[in-house]
């Protein structure tokens, strides 16, 4: 018996004959529609399966990798070697408030003012079912982030941001699962947020839920906010083709100041512009001419297309500004 049939039988009678796949496209679930098959593949719908399927893999030592939207996920053309859980967690929920009840007009009736709720999302839910249902709730904090890819747990992870908003700002818990298959929660204090960051890249735990903190808002003022954050991505995004989002993340500080960018800008999409890589290309992959930090792919393209215009950009702004980009996005698989 192969070690994929071992595994594929062991991890079948844990989590059920036919919700685990062999040989599953992994392009099916990733934004750049890009890479090779999963050995073996898993849906979870719920929290519950989602926290089993993990707990099945270390129990038969089977290496997993847990897939959100695939927003950020460049998966190489061999595939994953192993189990791949796809987390369609959906759950989202009012888990708390604050607020006073007065009297209506006549004094017959009464009326709940909410000033804070609390709303508890599974990290499965997509980023944008997220902030629309506040939004349709009226609820003030995410308005912002409105055409976020990806998914809540993908965003609290990365920290991610838009229009100088940081999806952490709002969070106050965190529930994930540590290497060992616990439950742990976290306190915002606890989260180390920053910049396309949290406490999960060093950890890896696995993100389970998050609670958010949001106050009450005019739902029309709301909703005109974050339609104007959509027109923006719009205009300053390649958003009809396929991608990965921003490739690199955005430079230092002190390199910014060192280099004279105007206004000190951090943009690495800026470096990449000024160092005249608008619309190289390899293969199917190119450098957009919209936002220089996107490779969009024709759609006749590989991922090794892409991770070797990935090297010839950052070999370029290397020599010609001295700053090694760093990856934004997250590369699995085998070549």
């Amino acid at each position: 018996m192969s070690l994929l049939t071992s595994a594929h039988q062991l991890l079948s009678s844990s989590l059920g004959e036919s919700r685990v796949k062999y040989n599953e496209p992994l392009s099916r679930h990733t934004y750049f529609k890009l890479g090779g098959p999963a050995d073996l593949f898993f849906e979870a719908k719920t929290q519950e399966d989602l926290v089993l399927a993990v707990r099945s893999a270390l129990e038969f030592q089977v290496p997993y990798f847990v897939l959100g939207g695939g927003s950020n996920i460049l998966v190489r053309d061999g595939g994953y070697r192993g189990l791949v859980i796809k987390n369609k967690t959906s759950d989202i929920k009012l888990k708390g408030f604050s607020g006073s009840v007065s009297s209506g007009t006549t004094g017959s009736s009464k009326r709940l003012d909410l000033k804070e709720v609390i709303v508890e999302a599974d990290s499965g839910v997509p980023a944008n079912q997220l902030i629309r249902y506040t939004l349709d709730q009226g609820l003030a904090g995410l308005e912002n982030m409105l055409g976020l890819p990806g998914t809540v747990g993908g965003a609290v992870y990365n920290n991610s941001h838009h229009l100088d908003s940081l999806f952490g700002d709002h969070i106050i818990e965190v529930k994930a699962m540590d290497s060992q298959g616990n439950i742990v929660k976290y306190p915002k204090e606890d989260l180390k947020f920053d910049y396309d960051h949290s406490r999960f890249h060093e950890s890896h735990e696995l993100v389970l839920s998050a609670s958010f903190l949001l106050k009450r808002g005019d739902k029309t003022a709301l909703w005109d906010t974050a339609t104007a954050a959509v027109k923006r991505r719009s205009v300053t995004q390649p958003l009809g083709k396929p991608s990965s989002g921003c490739i690199f993340r955005n430079i230092k500080l002190a390199d910014a100041m060192r280099i004279g960018t105007p206004a000190h800008t951090t943009s690495a999409g800026y470096l990449i512009d000024k160092a005249g890589l608008k619309g190289e290309s390899v293969g199917g992959a190119s450098v957009s001419e919209v936002h220089a930090n996107f490779i969009v792919s024709s759609g006749v393209t590989t991922t090794q297309d892409v991770l070797t215009l990935v090297k010839i950009v950052t070999d370029k702004v290397k020599d010609k500004y001295g700053v090694t980009l760093a990856l934004e996005i997250f590369v699995i698989g085998e070549n």
